[in-house]
């Protein structure tokens, strides 16, 4: 009968992975799809109906995995399956043209502008400098033409070494999937290091947002999150070292992830853990700084320009309460509480066991006080970490933080009132309620052994008392 059981829960899942390929396969077939349609629907809509779809099955399919973890029965050419479809689902999407955004257009200009021996920070694209390098392909899809690059070094680095062997988006998008499904690989080995089942990688690995993200728009968190998982799996193996290191080049690619340093770092190392962090940090910038002060390219301006707010929750409902608030400053207070959380991490006791728990934290209060813009895609390291907590709220939001992209089909350009409650509102209500049940089964634990306690004076040892005095 369990064999029985097992082979049909396995049925399932591979039913879920065929009908979810074939939803991403309607991704290569977009221009014809929208002709069906009449006028009005966009690529967009669609990718959105298809979201909604792929989202579904995805829950359907981490509800069926954590009820089988409840039994402890599954077999490894489960996980095999899952990690199968999890590259097929990759793989279809490879050779989709990037539709939700166009950040794969500057990678590979970098990249050509690096390959010129110029040095990307100095000019912007639209720079008379550059002129012999546009063409028809890559030039007329950048955005922000006028303005230099906004990514780190380590970036700038990836994008060199990889314009000898990605000149063209679906190249690259390959090399950035590739990192992505070592990310299930290392993934696998950290939930092993923490003795807990390795199925659970479903979370990450059938997840649309990545898979959207990163194979279908080429987004840099590819490299990104498997740098910040390959961190926190080497400090698992106690080779915290090399933790340090691998978080250096994830933050070198994209800066957020150097908050997490903290949560490494333990009493004693913490000192020795900063200056390997900086002086790695530090060394990915050497070729670029004959740029000097302009070395941080449009980054000053991303952070202090209310244009590139975008898809803020917390940020957006204060500015509506609070109508006099100044956005730089509530900027300001953002950046400072994300730093403050930092620190409180750093002199935390940091068992083995809550590092990973840390992280997932300091991730989840990130992305609800991001200052500046919260992009789909800046959601991605943080669902590795829900593999360990599998929490409902950020799962959602994972999700729906899709609906984001209907901004860009709006006739104003503004980001609709309603897309931010579906987004929001599930996410906080759920965080609230899941705190709030966290603390009454934490009481519940207490009352009930409180209960077992006075069972037992009153069994043994008030009788034996009064043995004596009789």
């Amino acid at each position: 009968m369990s064999h029985y059981l097992s082979n049909s829960f396995h049925l399932i899942l591979i039913s879920l992975g065929v009908i979810s390929g074939i939803v991403y396969l309607f991704s290569l077939r977009l221009e014809q799809i929208i002709g069906i349609f009449k006028s009005g629907v966009t690529g967009i809509h669609i990718f959105i109906f298809q979201f909604l779809i792929l989202s579904v099955l995805y829950f359907i399919g981490a509800y069926l995995i954590f009820k089988k973890l409840l039994s402890n029965k599954y077999t490894r050419s489960l996980i095999i399956t899952i990690f199968l479809f999890g590259v097929l689902f990759r793989v279809i999407l490879l050779m989709s043209t990037p539709l939700l955004s166009d950040d794969i257009y500057r990678y590979l200009w970098d990249g050509r502008v690096q390959s010129e021996g110029i040095n990307p920070y100095l000019y912007p694209p639209s720079a008379e400098e550059l002129n012999q390098l546009r063409d028809g392909k890559i030039y007329p899809n950048i955005n922000r033409q006028e303005f230099p690059t906004i990514y780190p070094a380590g970036a700038q680095i990836f994008f060199f070494l990889s314009h000898t062997i990605a000149r063209d988006i679906y190249a690259f998008k390959g090399l950035l999937v590739f990192f992505d499904v070592m990310t299930m690989m290392v993934l696998v080995a950290f939930l092993r290091a923490y003795k807990l089942q390795e199925i659970r990688f479903f979370i990450y690995a059938w997840n649309p947002l990545v898979i959207y993200e990163i194979a279908g728009s080429g987004h840099l968190e590819g490299l990104t999150v498997f740098l910040v998982a390959l961190a926190f799996y080497l400090t698992a193996i106690n080779k915290k070292t090399f933790g340090v290191i691998a978080l250096a080049l994830a933050s070198s690619t994209k800066l957020y992830p150097a908050i997490l340093l903290p949560v490494l770092l333990e009493k004693g190392e913490r000192m020795k853990g900063l200056i390997i962090f900086s002086v790695c940090f530090l060394i990915t910038y050497i070729p670029y700084l004959s740029a000097g002060i302009n070395v941080t390219g449009f980054l000053p301006t991303y952070l202090e320009s209310p244009y590139e707010s975008f898809n803020l929750g917390l940020k957006y409902l204060l500015m509506h309460i609070f109508q006099g608030l100044d956005y730089h400053l509530l900027t300001k207070i953002f950046l400072g509480a994300i730093l403050a959380a930092s620190m409180f991490f750093l002199f935390k006791e940091k068992r083995k066991e809550l590092i990973p728990r840390y992280a997932y934290i300091l991730i989840g209060l990130f992305v609800i006080v991001t200052p500046t813009a919260l992009h789909p895609w800046y959601i991605l390291w943080l669902i590795p970490f829900l593999a360990f907590y599998p929490s409902p709220a950020w799962l959602i939001f994972s999700c729906a933080v899709s609906l984001s992209y209907l901004k860009y089909i709006t006739p104003d350009g503004k980001m609709p009132s309603w897309v931010l409650f579906l987004e929001y509102i599930p996410l906080f209500v759920l965080l609230i309620l899941g705190y709030i049940w966290k603390l009454s089964t934490t009481q519940s634990w207490f009352s009930i052994h409180k209960k077992l306690a006075i069972g037992v004076i009153e069994t043994y040892v008030i009788p034996k008392k009064k043995k004596v005095i009789d």
